[in-house]
């Protein structure tokens, strides 16, 4: 009879102790703790020739939403954009209208999104693709592209 009292305490202890760790791994998902990008911020990846920054992400209604972010071009020339596609979380592109120099002045640029597949709150991940111009010796345009990757939390 002791044995089986023995047994059954062992049990019961285990039982309890595996019940408050599902409680508490419940509760820290139910809080969004165990979303990653709400550890690690906003990242800016692996953009070559320029400096992107205040990258602000917004989930609009079916499906829609925005990028915005700050680019500025390194170098010490000046180059003309073409185009920047965004893919990923949502997908867009931002055509430029008009001639659009880039300097190491920084400029704001929002890319409308489509196919946002996020809620508000959730992490997002985006490539960024931008396309520019430079002109080289002899004044012949030639095209460039960049690619970096834009991750954290959609507002």
């Amino acid at each position: 009879m002791k044995k089986g009292q023995t047994a059954l305490e062992y049990l019961m202890t285990y039982g309890w102790a595996i019940l408050i760790v599902i409680v508490v791994v419940a509760a820290l998902y139910a809080l969004g703790l165990t979303k990653p990008c709400r550890w690690t911020g906003t990242q800016i990846r692996e953009f070559a020739d320029f400096k992107v920054e205040n990258p602000l992400f917004t989930v609009g209604t079916a499906g829609s939403g925005s990028l915005e972010f700050d680019l500025s071009y390194i170098k010490p020339t000046s180059a003309k954009l073409a185009l920047i596609n965004v893919s990923g979380s949502g997908s867009g592109t931002y055509q430029p209208t008009t001639e659009e120099r880039l300097t190491s002045e920084s400029r704001r640029y929002t890319v409308t999104l489509s196919d946002v597949n996020i809620a508000k709150g959730d992490c997002y991940s985006v490539d960024v693709t931008i396309y520019y111009n430079v002109t080289v010796a002899g004044g012949q345009e030639v095209t460039y592209s960049t690619v970096g990757k834009i991750s954290g939390v959609a507002s």
